[in-house]
């Protein structure tokens, strides 16, 4: 799914509580290639049984919306975050991808949301290209000129499940 809209925001919200499902974080170097976060939503949407069809990508005018609207950040539990910071300004943003991340099974693009969620452990990082900061952090690095774009999605979906698989493991020993 891709939520482009306040309406589809609430129609994610909605479908579930806080999930133990991490988010997952795409950055591009130098860009993403055109709706990729859309089409690895859609390929879990369709592989992960556990998500219900709720994995969602969301379009960065959507982000700034939210960021910008007391009633939606309160939503995410960020009413009062950004009392110093004017509306819209990187500082809500970054605080919206977080709290989305944190929530789950979403699918989220670009630098900023990387930055964002550095700090959380339960997001499954992807670069495609040169990962920022040496790529210490990120949990696959693909060279995108040795896929082609239909393959993408299968590849950071299927290895994101592998993770999660390998977590719950090491969870239960």
């Amino acid at each position: 799914m891709l939520a482009s809209d306040i309406p589809s925001f609430h129609r994610w919200f909605l479908s579930g509580g806080l999930t133990a499902a991490p988010g997952i974080v795409l950055h591009g170097c130098p860009t993403l290639p055109a709706d990729l976060a859309a089409a690895v939503a859609r390929h879990l949407n369709e592989f992960d049984e556990d998500s219900l069809g709720n994995w969602t990508a969301f379009l960065p005018d959507l982000i700034q919306a939210i960021s910008e609207t007391p009633t939606q950040r309160g939503l995410l539990g960020l009413a009062d975050s950004c009392k110093n910071c004017p509306p819209g300004s990187p500082c809500g943003r970054r605080k919206v991808f977080a709290a989305l991340a944190t929530r789950g099974n979403v699918v989220l693009e670009g630098l900023q949301a990387v930055e964002a969620c550095a700090a959380l452990s339960n997001v499954f990082r992807v670069s495609l290209g040169p990962a920022p900061h040496g790529g210490r952090s990120f949990h696959l690095v693909l060279c995108p000129e040795l896929f082609s774009e239909r393959s993408m999605p299968a590849i950071i979906g299927d290895t994101y499940l592998e993770w999660v698989a390998a977590r719950e493991m090491a969870d239960t020993v």
